[in-house]
């Protein structure tokens, strides 16, 4: 999904306690070098502010979706920092299959990616798997919209700025080759200037189970 260049978070070789890592700073520094004891120091701060990251993308979960991520059942997937223009990005994901690649219809998976630096969500997904049955596909291209448009107003995942709904692009993708076999209605919303906002319809479900926002990918 991303383009750019992912930059892996430190690795953790163990969770040290605060008290911890003020003990090993005290300690001698013939016994731990000074830089040793700054890069233990530099794990546990990543690891901290991963914590942090992955609360707020399962309450974002929670309060866009109504989904609540069943994490002790769940495997932890694809979580890690990335950079784009110098600017830090963290990816965290759930899933029911532990796999390298997910290709089956039955994976249950939910993505999210935030900004690093001010902890806001930039995209969400939720893929629920496969439709229960054939039925997804009656469902209208107006009530999906109606569900697109209303979203983005009542959740204000564009933090008040001003948008406007294309219509345009949103059907040409929607009535294009295939589109009823699509699981999903894909809507744009222009905002900030001219950049792009996607919002999906899962039409088995009749609700959004995706936004995605330009900010956190890369455009080239």
């Amino acid at each position: 999904m991303m383009k750019s260049t992912k930059i892996l978070g430190l690795a953790l070789v163990g969770i040290l306690s605060t008290g911890g890592v003020t003990a090993i700073a005290h300690a001698s520094s013939n016994i731990m070098p000074k830089n040793t004891v700054m890069t233990e120091q530099a794990v546990e701060q990543d690891s901290y502010k991963e914590n942090k990251l992955k609360e707020v993308a399962l309450n974002a979960f929670q309060k866009n979706f109504n989904e609540t991520i069943d994490t002790k059942n769940l495997y932890e997937r694809n979580n890690e920092f990335y950079e784009i223009d110098g600017h830090k990005f963290y990816m965290a994901g759930w899933s029911n299959k532990n796999s390298e690649f997910i290709n089956g219809n039955t994976a249950i998976q939910y993505t999210a990616v935030l900004d690093a630096e001010t902890n806001k969500i930039v995209s969400l997904q939720y893929h629920p798997g496969e439709p229960k049955n054939q039925n997804y596909k009656n469902f209208s291209y107006d009530e999906a919209k109606n569900l697109a448009t209303n979203f983005v107003k009542e959740n204000n995942i564009l933090d008040g700025k001003s948008y406007e709904f294309s219509e345009a692009q949103s059907k040409e993708v929607n009535t294009g080759k295939d589109a009823k076999e699509d699981w999903y209605y894909h809507f744009y919303f222009k905002y900030d200037g001219g950049k792009t906002c996607l919002v999906n319809v899962n039409k088995d479900l009749k609700k959004v189970t995706e936004f995605s926002l330009d900010e956190g990918q890369d455009q080239g």
